[in-house]
């Protein structure tokens, strides 16, 4: 993960809210998190883009998290060769440091609001919070319909002979892939989502993968044997020791969506009828294990619970654009009170500050 620039998100829009992996970032031994605070529409995704181009520019490669609401924006950057890290500390995902001044502090870019000049409006504003808001409430209520409704998630079709082969057959997978037991190699597991639904829809970072993965495995997943695979490679990577990127479901995050193995150029994904993947790739046809008969036994039932979640999912993400088309509408009553002059001369010290 250290060798090039890297998209990740560590936020989702799951079945049960918003979902974060923020407490993963910037937390190995030696990092640095500055928390960054302040309020909509104030700069922060542009503070940390400018710091980012900036590391870029000196060679630096940078981990890039985009976010869940809107992934055209950065929640977060993390330059590696600088043990050193920003992050978006406002709601929904609140951050604080481990030990203030130890292994992080905060940056306030609030400071540069005119607060005061702002408060004119209070009521404004909080009409436009609370109405983004709902549409999130909104969005989250459909999103638990359509995990509850998922045949994939649920597994509600997949036979137990097949689960079990399924999970064998990763075992396999393992044993000639991953190193063995008895190495000594010291194992690390990060934690990080390879998309989700946002406010453009399903979100997929297929030039993550493909980076990553030259070797990359699409795993059949109509009746989730997918999971079944992922789950087992994930505890054969933990007794493994083996370094690998666990990407957990962003929809149920109990499930694992991918397992990549940077090291060795290779990883693992279920696949999403929704989603698009890098083209070069090879498929593993886990539903064959479920055997031709009970295929068909359950097909009629499979196709209309797909129908049906693909429905729930088109109207979450109706909720979610309304949502960011909402919070666009707060920003644009914020911005008239910051002062982006001192924000960026703000980057440009803290620039200088870290030597970019």
């Amino acid at each position: 993960m250290e060798s090039k620039s890297i998209t990740w998100f560590l936020g989702s829009n799951s079945a049960q809210g918003f979902h974060s992996l923020y407490d993963g970032f910037c937390n190995s031994d030696g990092d640095y998190l500055r928390v960054i605070k302040g309020g909509p529409g104030t700069g922060k995704s542009s503070f940390m883009r400018s710091i980012a181009s900036a590391a870029e520019a000196h060679g630096y490669a940078v981990e890039y998290i985009a976010c869940s609401g809107d992934p055209d924006s950065l929640d977060g950057i993390y330059i590696p060769a600088l043990r050193l890290g920003y992050a978006d500390g406002t709601s929904p995902h609140a951050l604080d440091p481990g030990v203030f001044a130890a292994d992080g502090d905060y940056l306030n870019i609030g400071e540069h609001c005119a607060a005061g000049k702002a408060f004119a409006c209070a009521e404004e504003l909080r009409e436009l919070t609370e109405g983004y808001r709902a549409c999130y409430v909104r969005a989250y209520e459909l999103l638990s319909a359509a995990a509850k409704t998922s045949p994939s998630l649920t597994l509600a079709f997949a036979p137990g002979e097949a689960r079990a082969a399924v999970r064998a057959r990763a075992a396999g997978v393992a044993s000639r892939e991953l190193p063995s037991r008895h190495s000594g190699r010291a194992g690390r597991i990060t934690r990080r989502f390879l998309g989700g639904l946002t406010c453009r829809g399903r979100i997929m970072l297929s030039d993550t993968l493909a980076g990553l993965c030259p070797r990359l495995f699409l795993l059949d997943n109509r009746l989730g044997l997918g999971f079944e695979f992922t789950a087992e490679l994930v505890r054969q990577a933990c007794e493994r020791g083996a370094e690998a990127v666990v990407c957990p479901h962003w929809l149920r995050p109990d499930r694992t969506e991918a397992v990549l193995f940077p090291a060795l150029g290779l990883g693992f994904a279920v696949i999403d009828m929704y989603a698009a993947y890098p083209e070069q790739h090879r498929c593993l046809h886990l539903d064959r294990m479920a055997g031709s008969e009970a295929l068909r036994a359950v097909r009629s039932q499979l196709r209309e619970d797909e129908k049906l979640e693909e429905r729930l999912l088109t109207r979450a993400g109706q909720c979610l654009a309304a949502a960011k088309a909402a919070h666009d509408r707060l920003e644009a009553a914020y911005k008239p009170h910051v002062d982006f002059g001192a924000l960026t001369a703000a980057a440009e010290a803290e620039k200088r500050r870290i030597g970019l």
